[in-house]
């Protein structure tokens, strides 16, 4: 990240319904009105490169992940999904994984965020070691704001 241009984020997520997609997009939302270039997959229709391709450029070109956990995406994640469900909360778990593997574990990148601070146990282990960020409250939002920048 260069002082020439706003942190990249993306934001991963599970499609758990409709009202949590929603809250996502607003959170996305939020951090771009707020200065922050983050990106989720509600801004694409459809990538030429595919899916899998657009989740690891993504992943490879930003400056900070967030994980948006919830009971779903640990599921997920933790590969204890119905076949054929959650294929890109999968996708982009395994990158995840290999990301900190590679770096010896030194995450600098990947951030758990809760909707409700109750939900820690819905991190997926590989970042339970990891800050978090309960930002259903303005604090929270505006701690994991300042991380950011």
């Amino acid at each position: 990240m260069s002082p020439e241009r706003p942190p990249k984020v993306f934001i991963s997520y599970s499609q758990d319904s409709p009202e949590h997609m929603a809250w996502v997009l607003k959170l996305a939302d939020q951090l771009r009105t707020d200065g922050i270039d983050a990106d989720i997959d509600q801004y694409e229709s459809a990538p030429p490169q595919g899916w899998p391709i657009w989740m690891e450029r993504q992943i490879s070109d930003s400056d900070f992940i967030l994980i948006v956990c919830t009971e779903v995406y640990k599921r997920r994640a933790d590969g204890k999904e119905e076949y054929g469900k959650g294929r890109g909360v999968i996708w982009e778990s395994i990158l995840t994984t290999q990301y900190l593997y590679n770096a010896a574990t030194n995450n600098t990148r990947f951030i758990p965020v809760l909707l409700e601070k109750a939900h820690v146990e819905f991190i997926p282990l590989h970042l339970q070691p990891a800050s978090y960020y309960c930002i259903a409250a303005q604090e929270g939002y505006e701690d994991l704001y300042r991380r950011l920048t």
